[in-house]
This record gives structure tokens, sequence and C-alpha cells, in this order.
């Protein structure tokens, strides 16, 4: 987790809020590596939902 962190700032960041790459917008990251840190408990939901939100975002661009 965090190796692909989520944030505004390319320098700070490799995904935006919409988990697509600052560098490369054909890429799509929608895994538990966008997290900033690693929780508490199991993230599977959280990744499953992170997914469905990712596909929506790139359903609407095509």
């Amino acid at each position: 987790m965090g190796t692909t962190r989520m944030g505004t700032n390319p320098a700070e960041s490799v995904v935006n809020e919409k988990c697509q790459t600052h560098d490369l917008s054909n890429r799509w990251i929608a895994s538990s590596s966008v997290f900033p840190t690693g929780g508490a408990n199991n993230p599977t939901l959280t990744i499953a939902a992170l997914a469905l939100k990712t596909a929506e975002h790139i359903d609407e661009m095509l």
C-alpha cells in the first residue's frame, strides 16, 4: 500500500482522484496501492468500491 499514492500533486502522488496516472492519460490504477497507508481492517470491499468508481470514470470517457 502506498506505492502508487493518490493525490492532486504529481510531485507527491502517482494517480489523481479518478485513479488516472498523472503522466499517462490512458492508464488507471485501481488497487490498494493507491491508499496512502494500510488500514486496520481488510481492504477488500474498499478496493472493490474503488474499482467500480474507476470503471465509471473510464466509461464516461469512452
